[in-house]
């Protein structure tokens, strides 16, 4: 059994960059997948469904490849901020939450595509909503633990 990596501040800043490079990349691989599955679907094919009876069509072939591939690649992005330790909450929007101590207490840090910093931490169980600011303390280490 692992123990679960609670995260400094700085430790989980420091991977704000690349969670911003991957979400950029799953922002263009996501309406691409949902453009190949409708036409997928339109044809009668959609990606895992049975194949169409009788011969597959050359388009349907390569919609598929195209589609398996684009979701190899979605899929191997998510994979690595699972592998950083990080919480994916919401593709969709790019939301990222990672374990933090504070004042004694298990919370997460919370992290949302397009913000240039871990600004945010709520309670385990308040998610999105019940965001709080990052304060000073935080930045530099002193969470009430020392």
């Amino acid at each position: 059994m692992t123990t679960a990596h609670f995260f400094t501040w700085a430790e989980a800043n420091q991977l704000v960059p690349r969670l911003a490079e991957i979400f950029g990349v799953v922002a263009q691989l996501r309406p691409q997948l949902r453009a190949i599955y409708e036409q997928l679907d339109q044809l009668g094919a959609p990606p895992g469904g049975p194949p169409p009876g009788g011969p597959v069509s050359p388009d349907v072939r390569r919609l598929r490849a195209l589609f398996q591939g684009l979701y190899e690649t979605l899929t191997e992005q998510l994979r690595e901020i699972a592998a950083m330790g990080g919480m994916i909450k919401d593709v969709d929007r790019g939301l990222v939450d990672f374990l933090y101590r504070r004042d004694g207490r298990e919370v997460l840090l919370c992290w949302c595509y397009g913000e240039a910093e871990i600004g945010f931490w709520h309670d385990l169980e308040a998610g999105f909503a019940g965001r709080r600011p990052i304060e000073d303390r935080d930045r530099a280490g002193r969470t009430g633990l020392h």
